[in-house]
Order: C-alpha cells, then structure tokens, then sequence
C-alpha cells in the first residue's frame, strides 16, 4: 500500500467552507484595523482639541485673575488711605469699616494669587529652589503671622513643636505656602477653640501636623479633599466663598517635594488633622 493511499483527502465542500471562513476573517480584520485607524486619528483631533481648550482655559485664568487683583489692590489702597489718614479724619465707623473692607481685599487678592499658583504648577511652569530649609523655622514664623487673624474670629493657635532638628530639602517659599494653606483653612472652618500647629521627627521622616476643633471630615469628603475645587458638603456650609484650590496646592506642592498630605478626621463636627511627611535630611 503507497503512502498517498494513508492520507486522507480533503473534501472540497469542507475546503470551500474553510476559504470561506478564512476569508470572511480577513475581511473583519481589515475593517477592525480600518476603524482602530480611524478612532487613533479621532482621538489625535481630540487631544489637539482638548490641548487648545486646556491653552484657552489657562490663557483665561490669566487675563482675568490678572484683572481681578489689579481691582482688588487698588480699591486695598483706597481702604489703606482712609485708615492711615490721608483723606483727613474719619469716625471710629467709618475705620471700622474700611478695616473690614481692607481685610476683604487682601483676602481676594490672596485668593487670586492661590488660583494663579495652581494654574501655573499644573502647567508645571513652577521652578521649585531646593535648597536646605529650616523647617520649625518655617512653621514658626507663619502662626506668627496667622495669629492676629485667628485671634479676631475668637480662635487661638497653639504651637507643638518637639525638640529636634527638623531639616528638609525643599523650596522655602513654597514650603511656607503649604504651611499657611493648612492653617488658613483650619482658620476658615473652625467656628470656635483652636488650632494646634507642630511637628514631630520619626526616624528619616518629618511630619507637619495642623490640628483644629472645626467642622470636621466624612469618610466620603475625604476622597475629593485634595482634590481641584474638592470641598465637603459641611465646610461649604461654614464657608461659602472657599474655592477649594488651598489643599490642592497643598497637595501639588508636597508632590513636587516628594512627601505625602493626608487628612484625619472622626466626623463631622468631631474636627480635622492634617498632616504632611517630608524626608528629613
């Protein structure tokens, strides 16, 4: 018996069913590669939308914090100049008022400035001068600074500072930012108590710590803390005019100095701690 014998040869139905299926599989294939083609130049027009939307966004942001605080610090000015005198006498009303209204200002204009600051580090246009700083330093002179202000909502603002050194590498401008954001915010939602502001070494680690008797944080608030524009449901109750942009720089500053924020709370109305970890050096 030959060898051609043994083999089995091919019905020409099943033949004709397998080219047949073969070629049906080309063709799926080829208009699954036509339209993968088409959504990859769909998605490329996209992001070149999303790109100019984004540059259009940025641009906006500029032009108009830029004339928002050039209103903000000329009517600061004017409120400035009814207090020191320049128009003459004025009643303790009247002082009262341009106080009030002086405050008001500064405060817009500090927003402005946190909301060009955001734009400008999501840009990643933020040039970050890392040098040795002094942290207790750092932290020392900003509740100097935040004390009269806490001191007129009824607030105190207590410093816990353990003995030790507490050195990191980082920008001390913006380190400085980190640490007026977090007692700035502690400020704005306390009603009433304190704020406690400290620091503490373990091991290679420093942590910065701001402790307040506030609204508190839900579990579900904390999720978007950190976040853009992120703000919990009952701290937009106590501050309404909060833009939820200072713990988000937080957050992008301690990226940038590769540390970690977090947040602490057992509820609403039980108060918030907030802490951020560096590496000591």
């Amino acid at each position: 018996m030959s060898n051609n014998d043994n083999n089995n040869p091919i019905d020409p139905g099943e033949y004709k069913k397998i080219t047949e299926a073969m070629y049906k599989q080309n063709l799926e294939l080829a208009r699954l590669y036509k339209e993968v083609d088409h959504l990859n130049k769909e998605l490329g027009t996209a992001n070149e939308s999303l790109k100019e939307l984004i540059r259009q966004r940025e641009s906006l942001v500029h032009l108009v914090t830029h004339k928002v605080k050039g209103s903000f610090t000329r009517s600061k000015y004017i409120f400035a100049e009814i207090l020191d005198g320049t128009f003459g006498e004025v009643n303790d009303e009247i002082k009262k008022r341009a106080q009030q209204g002086l405050d008001s200002e500064n405060m817009g204009i500090e927003t402005v400035d946190l909301v060009l600051n955001v734009a400008n580090m999501q840009k990643g246009t933020v040039k970050y001068d890392m040098k040795n700083v002094d942290l207790k330093e750092v932290v020392t002179k900003t509740i100097s600074e935040k004390k009269d202000g806490a001191e007129m909502r009824g607030l105190k603002i207590e410093s816990e500072i353990k003995e030790g050194e507490y050195a990191v590498m980082g920008d001390p401008f913006w380190l400085k930012e980190v640490v007026n954001n977090l007692i700035e915010n502690s400020i704005k939602y306390t009603k009433e108590g304190k704020i406690v502001v400290g620091l503490e070494r373990n091991d290679k680690k420093i942590k910065l710590f701001v402790k307040d008797t506030g609204v508190g944080i839900s579990d579900e608030d904390k999720k978007n803390l950190f976040t853009e524009g992120g703000r919990g449901k009952d701290s937009v109750k106590v501050n309404v005019d909060s833009t939820g942009y200072g713990l988000y720089s937080v957050k992008l500053i301690v990226d940038a100095h590769k540390g970690r924020v977090w947040a602490e709370s057992e509820g609403p109305g039980k108060g918030s701690q907030f802490y951020v970890e560096l590496d000591a050096v």
